[in-house]
This record gives C-alpha cells, sequence and structure tokens, in this order.
C-alpha cells in the first residue's frame, strides 16, 4: 500500500503544472497611431521621430501606422535597432510626402512594424471601399502571430462593407491574430459588435477617445484573437496628430 501511495504522488507531481508551464505566457505591446502625416504635418519628420521614440522607449512589440508618408516610414525603419520587421503599402501618392525626403518619393499608405522576424512575405487585403490592410505572419518573443494595420473608410455603409471584408480575411489567418489601426467604425456599429463577438479590444473596458475632433470619439481599436488574454490598453494625446496614440497589452 505503501508502495502504491509512493507511486501515486510521483505521477501527481508529473501531471501537476510547473511554475514554468503556468508562466509560459509573454506580454506583447502593441501600438496604433494614425499620423496624419500629410493633412495635419505635410510629411515632416519630427512626428516620424517622435514615433520611433514611442516604439523603443516602451518596448512596442507590434506597432500600426496609418496616414504615413513612405519617406516618414523609411525615418523609423532606418533608425530602429536591428531585429525589427515590417511591411509597407502604398495607397496614395502625394506631393507633400516628397518635401522632405526626394530619395523615398511620394508614396503614402499604412504600415505595420514589428520588434521580430518576419515570417514569408507580406499580405495586403484591398477593401471593398478601396481602403486597406497589411500585414504579416512574425515571430514575437519566440510566438508565431499574425499581425496587421488596418486603414477603413471613413463613411459609415462604405465602412460597414470593409468590416466585413477585414474580418473574413483576418478570420481566415492561422494562429494568434493582432489587427490594429483606424477602424473609423463607431462603437454601437453592427461590424463592431460582430468583431467583438470573436476578438477582444485592448481597451474593452474604459473605451477612451482615440480621435479628437468634434468632442472626442473612438474609432481606433486593438483588436487581438482569443489566444490573447489579460487585455489593457490607454491612449496618449500628441499635438502631431488628430488622432491619439492607442497603446495595447495582452499575453500570448
Amino acid at each position: 500500500m505503501r508502495r502504491i501511495l509512493v507511486l501515486l504522488s510521483a505521477l501527481a507531481v508529473l501531471l501537476t503544472p510547473t511554475a514554468a508551464h503556468a508562466s509560459s505566457k509573454t506580454p506583447v505591446n502593441s501600438m496604433a497611431f494614425n499620423l496624419c502625416g500629410v493633412m495635419c504635418n505635410k510629411g515632416a519628420m519630427p512626428p516620424a521621430a517622435y514615433t520611433l521614440k514611442q516604439i523603443t522607449s516602451r518596448s512596442i512589440d507590434v506597432t500600426s501606422l496609418q496616414e504615413i508618408c513612405y519617406s516618414q516610414y523609411r525615418y523609423i525603419m532606418d533608425r530602429l535597432p536591428k531585429g525589427y520587421s515590417s511591411a509597407f503599402v502604398t495607397t496614395k501618392s502625394l506631393g507633400s510626402c516628397d518635401d522632405h525626403d526626394k530619395r523615398h518619393g511620394k508614396n503614402y499608405g499604412l504600415a505595420v512594424i514589428v520588434k521580430g522576424a518576419k515570417i514569408g512575405s507580406k499580405h495586403i487585403k484591398v477593401l471593398p471601399s478601396g481602403r486597406y490592410s497589411v500585414g504579416m505572419y512574425a515571430k514575437v518573443k519566440g510566438k508565431k502571430l499574425f499581425a496587421s494595420s488596418v486603414h477603413n473608410a471613413p463613411n459609415p455603409a462604405l465602412n460597414e462593407d470593409d468590416l466585413d471584408s477585414l474580418y473574413e480575411w483576418l478570420r481566415a489567418k492561422s494562429g494568434p491574430i493582432l489587427s490594429a489601426g483606424d477602424y473609423n467604425s463607431f462603437l454601437d456599429q453592427p461590424g463592431i459588435a460582430r468583431f467583438k463577438a470573436y476578438f477582444t479590444d485592448a481597451d474593452h473596458i474604459d473605451n477612451e477617445i482615440t480621435f479628437n475632433p468634434y468632442g472626442g470619439r473612438k474609432i481606433d481599436y486593438i483588436f487581438t484573437s482569443p489566444h490573447f488574454t489579460g487585455e489593457t490598453g490607454d491612449t496618449l494625446y500628441t499635438a502631431i496628430s488628430d488622432h491619439r496614440i492607442y497603446l495595447g497589452s495582452a499575453w500570448l
């Protein structure tokens, strides 16, 4: 009988989660920011420098940027430490983007930047309105995820079509998903309710203002799939854009 109890005790030790297993999740820090790169700052480099500082000083793992000149994007990528991967998609060609760095031309669009290695090539989704999302698979802190940057149409009817299309595109991706950016969507929209039935927004408790005009509105989101837990979010006001920087964190 004593031998049986010893064997059962040993088996219980083997089956009980160890501290290492219990703490196997790691925090993933994210940031979504619409730089308003032409309307607000005409392609200037100080907003890019400010964004770069936020990424590095806050140890951001996934950064989602919208309305950014390619020259501003290159400014950031050229100055980030080694180990970052990124994807950029051009949505327009605007003369203001050529004012400060003629090497990189007039391209304007959105980008996703990940602290980690990119897996495969970038993924581009053209939404029904003609707006875009750009994404990529990457390994962040040893874990594979799909990260995307989003900029939907501001028109409510077109926005709902964009939300539906984007939702289907994201749900078709494998593994953990982090999709962030300027969704241009209000909290009471059916498309956002659909997103929230599966994804969790970082700031799902307070729903803080992310867009300053019209008395302040919530239109930016950091959505994470159920693979993540413990989502939290906050916003940071900056005068360089009409949007606030949206900061998120979750465990993966």
